[in-house]
C-alpha cells in the first residue's frame, strides 16, 4: 500500500511538472503550446476560413501539414497552425467591441441578428462577412453594440492604413466601419485574402471605376450558357444552371463584388467551391460557382449542367468554376441576359 502511494504521489509530482495537460483539454476545437496551435477542424470549416481565424495564410497551414489538397480536410481533423508574427492565435480573431457567439447548426445570420436584437447588416459589418450566407457551425461571431472601444487605429499619411502581420481585410474594414468588398474596390484588390504586412491601403476616396481588365461575363439563361470575353476575344464558353422556380436567376447587368475560394451556405448546409459573387438578393448574395458539396461530401447536381436547378445562382462544374475563378477579378462585368 505504501508503495502504490509513492508511484500515486511520484506521478503526480511529474505531471506538475511537465505540464501535463487534461485528458479535457483535447475536446476544444484548438490546443496552445508555445511554439505552435493545434487546430480540430470543424464541420463546415475549410482552410481559408481557419487561416482567416488564426491570422495565417492557407498557404502556410497546406506546407505545415503536408496537405497535398488544399481542400480536402474533413470534419475531426488535427491541424498544426503556424504562428503568425503577432505571436498569438487571437491575432486572427476579430478585434472589435461586443459579445461572442459560436454559431450552431441550422443557425442563420438573421436568426442570429433577431436573437441578440441587433441587424443582420450589423452582424455583417461587425464580422466582415460579404454575404449573410456565408457563416458555418463554430464560427466565433461577434455581436455588435457590448464592450468598450478596441484598439486605436493605425493610419499612415492621407488617412491610409499601413497593413500589419496578421491583419486581413475583414478585419481592418470592421476597424474603420466599412467592409471588405468596399476596400477591395477602393484599394483594386482582386482576393481580398491577398493582401501583406507593410501594405499601404486606402481608406476613403472616390474608387476607381471597375473596368474588368478588358474582361465580361455574359450569361444567356435561355442557353444555359456562361461565355468570358477578353476585349473582343472569347475565351471560356461554359455550360451553366440558373436558378429553378421560385428562386430564378435575375437578370441585368452586375460585376463580380466579391470572391471566396470556398463559400459556405448555412441555410442549405453547402460548400460552394470557387465562390465569385455578383448581386444581393435580401439579405443574401447571388453569385457564380463551382458545384455544390454536401456535408456528407457528395456533389449536388452533378448530372443536371444545363437545366435550372439552383436557388439562384449560377453553377459550373468544378473544373470550369475553378478556370473562372482565376480568370476574373474584383469589378469583372457580368452580363445576365434571355
Amino acid at each position: 500500500m505504501k508503495r502504490l502511494c509513492l508511484c500515486l504521489i511520484s506521478s503526480l509530482v511529474a505531471a506538475m511538472l511537465l505540464g501535463t495537460t487534461p485528458v479535457g483539454a483535447a475536446s476544444l476545437d484548438h490546443i496552445q503550446n508555445q511554439t505552435q496551435i493545434i487546430h480540430v477542424v470543424q464541420p463546415g470549416e475549410n482552410l481559408f476560413r481557419i487561416a482567416l481565424r488564426y491570422g495565417t495564410t492557407v498557404e502556410a497551414i497546406v506546407a505545415a501539414n503536408g496537405l497535398a489538397n488544399a481542400h480536402t480536410i474533413y470534419a475531426g481533423q488535427r491541424l498544426v497552425v503556424p504562428r503568425g508574427s503577432g505571436g498569438s492565435a487571437a491575432a486572427g480573431r476579430p478585434a472589435t467591441t461586443g459579445s461572442a457567439y459560436v454559431v450552431k447548426w441550422g443557425d442563420t445570420l438573421s436568426s442570429i441578428a433577431l436573437r441578440h436584437g441587433v441587424t443582420i447588416w450589423a452582424l455583417m459589418q461587425a464580422n466582415g462577412l460579404s454575404g449573410s450566407h456565408i457563416i458555418y457551425a463554430g464560427q466565433r461571431l461577434v455581436i455588435p453594440g457590448a464592450g468598450g472601444s478596441g484598439p486605436a487605429p493605425v493610419l499612415a499619411a492621407g488617412n491610409n492604413y499601413v497593413v500589419r502581420p496578421g491583419d486581413t481585410l475583414g478585419r481592418i474594414a470592421r476597424r474603420f466601419g466599412t467592409t471588405t468588398v468596399a476596400l477591395a474596390r477602393l484599394n483594386g484588390i482582386a482576393n481580398p485574402s491577398a493582401i501583406y504586412a507593410g501594405q499601404v491601403l486606402r481608406l476613403s476616396g472616390a474608387a476607381p471605376a471597375p473596368s474588368g481588365g478588358g474582361k465580361r461575363i455574359v450569361i444567356n439563361l435561355s442557353e444555359q450558357h456562361l461565355y468570358a470575353y477578353e476585349g473582343n476575344c472569347l475565351v471560356y464558353s461554359f455550360v451553366v444552371s440558373s436558378g429553378a422556380a421560385p428562386t430564378y436567376t435575375r437578370t441585368g447587368e452586375f460585376r463580380v463584388q466579391s470572391k471566396i475560394p470556398n463559400a459556405y451556405g448555412a441555410a442549405w448546409g453547402l460548400q460552394m467551391p470557387h465562390w465569385l459573387g455578383i448581386y444581393w438578393s435580401g439579405s443574401t448574395e447571388n453569385g457564380i460557382h463551382a458545384l455544390p458539396i454536401l456535408s456528407n461530401g457528395q456533389t449536388l447536381w452533378a448530372g443536371y449542367l444545363g437545366r435550372p436547378v439552383s436557388y439562384g445562382c449560377i453553377v459550373l462544374g468544378t473544373y470550369e468554376a475553378r478556370l473562372l475563378y482565376d480568370w476574373a477579378g474584383i469589378g469583372t462585368p457580368v452580363s445576365i441576359r434571355y
